[in-house]
């Protein structure tokens, strides 16, 4: 039986430039985010451009995500819980979590399959609109009164080591 090659995918510059068949890349040309906006969008204006994006659909990101992927995305959080199999007492870092889905679902399986009560989620998101539905969500739980989840606006790019 013949192996398979690792499928090749194509850099950033490579999908800008066939995006624009009359323009050549050069080695000096900046990647670009032409094939999500059709235009020359540079990828350093990325944080501002995803953080007006998230902003605009923090307090709707979990409905229209669950439209989108027709509720699976319910099903794969889940499912990646249960594969994790935290252990009573764990500490989670959520990155990219602001809703909280992720870190209720965590917290929920910890109290019910582990009965623990000493495990706690730290969750980060670079959007305070998304932190602020996660907070929003998260107030009226005992985890919140038992400081059992935090919150920290931070960028997953810039995490220290």
């Amino acid at each position: 039986m013949k192996q398979q090659q690792p499928l090749a995918l194509p850099s950033i510059r490579a999908m800008s430039s066939a995006s624009t068949p009359k323009q050549k890349a050069t080695a000096t040309d900046s990647p670009t985010l032409d094939m999500l906006y059709g235009d020359n969008v540079p990828i350093s204006a990325k944080k501002d451009i995803m953080g007006d994006v998230y902003c605009k659909v923090a307090d709707r990101y979990d409905t229209v995500s669950d439209m989108i992927s027709m509720s699976m995305n319910k099903r794969w959080k889940q499912r990646f819980i249960e594969q994790m199999r935290p252990m009573p007492g764990d500490k989670m870092l959520d990155v990219a979590g602001g809703t909280c889905e992720v870190a209720r679902r965590y917290l929920q399986y910890q109290d019910t399959v582990n009965h623990d009560t000493t495990s706690s989620v730290h969750v980060v998101d670079f959007n305070d609109s998304m932190l602020q539905v996660g907070r929003h969500r998260m107030a009226q739980s005992s985890w919140m009164d038992n400081e059992r989840v935090t919150f920290a606006q931070g960028n997953a790019e810039d995490l220290a080591d």
